[in-house]
């Protein structure tokens, strides 16, 4: 597979790409995600609630990259509960958001 930074992608492929087996694949997507900006939060803010806890802690970590107000609350409410890496994910990305 081409290096993600050697192609362009859509934002519905980087999404796609979140769920890959190669975990660098994965945090590239994000990356590449987060540097979108604002056109790529609402298609993040619905990967909260996929399937794939990865792709939700990945998806909380564009967002906080991102920094876009609208997605603190989906955030909040998504690691609502959790004690484990969702909720260290959405932490971390609630904190860089509110500074």
């Amino acid at each position: 597979m081409q290096c993600i930074e050697e192609k362009e992608y859509t934002i519905p492929d980087l999404l796609a790409l979140l769920s890959e087996s190669n975990i660098d694949t994965r945090w590239r997507a994000a990356a590449a995600l987060s540097r979108a900006g604002s056109r790529a939060v609402d298609p993040l803010l619905k990967k909260l609630f996929d399937d794939d806890e990865n792709v939700r802690i990945l998806a909380i970590w564009a967002l906080g990259r991102i920094g876009d107000s609208r997605a603190i609350a989906p955030i909040s409410r998504s690691a609502d509960g959790d004690r484990g890496p969702l909720a260290l994910a959405a932490e971390g990305a609630l904190s860089r958001m509110r500074k």
